[in-house]
């Protein structure tokens, strides 16, 4: 068996790298790639994937860590088309490209959550920067963010129209659209569920310790503690996020407030270096089982 387990770094990541030492050890041959260097073959007796020396990659399964930065419309759908094409070859892609491209983005993924009755914040996306004004001003205190984005980084603190003004016009005049969510009442923790499969690997706080962060991402400078024991309801929004966004494993991120828990993000390549070296939880091993069974099946 061979898979796959793929970023855009030109040495393998942390994460990359526990999932292939752990793929490694129950008897797989582990292959770092770039998504830069997948070719695909068209057209001829047969579609195949090919390393970048034009090889065949003769992949059985593909872990997707990192499509990489891009610059332009075209380098994007390329590098998710070398993903889709492995699909129509038969190649599990874990997780699929298309349910990885909606985790990321956050406008559509809280579209099919909130349908989907899980309760997540107010949020408004637009690209004028005055109704961006007029939503903080409704909100009173909120958060813009990325559209796509990762470890806490650009995301922020808006109090005042004033400060709006000027993040929402620059995010204007550099042709990004705004993403504005209500700030949610929270105490200086987060909860990230990590879900593999059908089962919860592990759930912690993310616990921000510096008064002066507002931010819970352990990139952040928060410390994971464990929770020993889940609440039902968060069991089942986690399942259902999963469910509904079609993806094999994610970390999910929820906030606690006096009206109950609401779901912030779903991530679908989720670190998870903090809350490893506090259990000793591997959940690289639990991801390179459920490759496995999906080859298997």
């Amino acid at each position: 068996m061979r898979v796959g387990v793929v970023a855009d770094r030109p040495v393998p990541p942390w994460s990359a790298r526990q999932i292939i030492l752990a793929l490694e050890q129950m008897g797989v041959e582990a292959v770092y790639l770039r998504p830069s260097d997948i070719t695909s073959l068209i057209g001829d007796i047969h579609s195949v994937m090919l390393t970048s020396t034009l090889r065949p990659a003769e992949l059985d399964a593909v872990i997707l860590r990192d499509l990489g930065v891009v610059t332009t419309v075209e380098m994007f759908l390329r590098r998710v088309d070398v993903f889709r094409h492995m699909e129509l070859l038969g190649v599990p892609v874990v997780n699929p490209v298309e349910s990885y491209i909606t985790a990321r983005d956050k406008f559509m993924s809280l579209c099919l959550l909130s349908k989907a009755g899980v309760p997540i914040p107010r949020t408004i996306v637009v690209e004028d920067y005055f109704t961006a004004i007029r939503a903080v001003e409704m909100f009173s205190r909120a958060v813009i963010k990325p559209l796509i984005g990762s470890l806490g980084l650009g995301i922020l603190r808006v109090d005042n129209p004033d400060m709006a003004y000027t993040i929402s016009k620059t995010l204007a005049q550099i042709k990004q659209p705004i993403y504005v969510q209500e700030y949610v009442e929270k105490p200086n923790r987060d909860i990230r569920v990590l879900v593999i499969g059908d089962e919860i690997v592990t759930a912690y706080y993310r616990v921000q310790t510096s008064p002066q962060n507002w931010k819970t991402n352990i990139a952040q400078g928060a410390i994971a503690q464990p929770i020993e024991k889940l609440d039902e309801e968060l069991k089942e929004y986690a399942f259902k996020a999963l469910k509904v966004l079609n993806l094999y494993y994610a970390g999910i991120d929820f906030g606690e407030t006096k009206n109950g828990y609401v779901l912030f993000e779903v991530n679908a390549a989720p670190q998870w270096r903090g809350i490893q070296r506090v259990t000793g939880i591997n959940p690289a091993k639990k991801l390179a089982e459920l490759v496995i069974r999906l080859v298997k099946k």
